[in-house]
């Protein structure tokens, strides 16, 4: 009886147990999970970019190229993905991104956009020159006169930093390329005020390097002319002491004394020489950098964060991709 009892319980936990899996089963195999479609990421990982989540943003854009890249929103991607490297310092593979989506040219706002940026990247890394010849190219590709007045301004902006690294004839070029552009381009970019503010610049007196170490032939007198006032003091009463002491030490039959006063001293006026010439130019840089911070707020070459991209959120796709995330 024990027996029949004990098998009687095996066969229910059984077929129980066949019941409960049987109900569990759809589920398990079903693949059921998140599903996420383009537009959902596509939304999630743009509110990272605009909450300046550089990092987050640039895994996400990675991660939709990948998973939909027939979306017809991957330029978009792709330049903001370029956007997010440059945010991170990451220049050499935000460089890659942006040469990659100026071609082939269409007038597409990615075209257009990437090659500001590619401008502002080549900057970043040191490479003014390079920064003017991409902007160069965008004059070739593009005719319409508000990119050329946008492309105008940036190159004059380029040509500024450059004067204020002491680069001969920077602040004419800018002025040129200035007035290069349309009487609504100087209005959106402020180039009459620029333009106002370099001809100060240009008109105020440099101060000559070869006249600062001329004039330094009498100690002092070089820092004097560079208005270091107090300097030219302090190199007058050094040299002047130096050279007492000299002759003193000589009177007193003290020639080794004398010699190395001599020696000291040649140091300390070939010293007051040459700190006078690089007075001159400290002087002429401190000119230029202290006019152009005056106009520094009218920089609008590049509106970080707020280009002007169609996103392409409200888009209806033809065809509706996504990935899974199963839990």
């Amino acid at each position: 009886m024990n027996a029949y009892m004990g098998l009687k319980n095996c066969v229910l936990i059984l077929v129980a147990s066949v019941f409960v899996s049987g109900m569990m089963l759809p589920n398990c195999c079903s693949g059921e999970g998140l599903i996420i479609t383009a537009d959902m990421q596509y939304e999630y990982v743009f509110a990272s970019q605009k909450e300046a989540d550089h990092e987050t943003a640039m895994v996400e854009w990675k991660r939709f190229i990948h998973f939909f890249p027939l979306d017809p929103r991957i330029p978009t991607a792709q330049f903001y993905l370029g956007m997010s490297l440059f945010h991170l310092k990451k220049l050499d593979q935000a460089r890659a991104i942006f040469q990659f989506q100026r071609f082939p040219y269409v007038g597409s706002s990615e075209n257009i956009e990437s090659f500001f940026m590619l401008s502002q990247t080549l900057l970043a890394q040191g490479r003014p020159g390079g920064a003017e010849r991409v902007l160069r190219d965008l004059l070739s590709e593009n005719n319409s006169p508000e990119i050329k007045d946008r492309a105008l301004s940036a190159m004059a902006w380029i040509y500024l930093d450059r004067a204020a690294n002491m680069e001969p004839g920077a602040l004419e070029r800018a002025e040129a390329l200035l007035s290069d552009m349309s009487m609504a381009g100087e209005g959106v970019f402020h180039a009459q005020e620029i333009k106002r503010a370099v001809e100060t610049i240009l008109k105020k007196e440099d101060k000559s390097p070869w006249v600062a170490g001329t004039a330094a032939l009498v100690p002092g007198a070089g820092f004097a002319y560079c208005g270091r006032y107090r300097d030219a003091l302090a190199a007058f009463i050094i040299n002047a002491g130096l050279i007492f002491a000299a002759h003193e030490s000589f009177d007193d039959g003290n020639n080794v004394l004398g010699g190395l006063l001599c020696v000291l001293e040649s140091g300390f006026y070939g010293g007051s020489i040459y700190g006078s010439i690089s007075s001159a130019h400290k002087y002429n840089r401190s000119q230029i950098r202290r006019g152009l911070n005056t106009i520094r707020h009218l920089d609008s070459r590049y509106p970080l964060g707020n280009v002007s991209i169609d996103l392409g959120l409200n888009k209806k796709l033809g065809l509706e991709l996504s990935f899974q995330i199963p839990f």
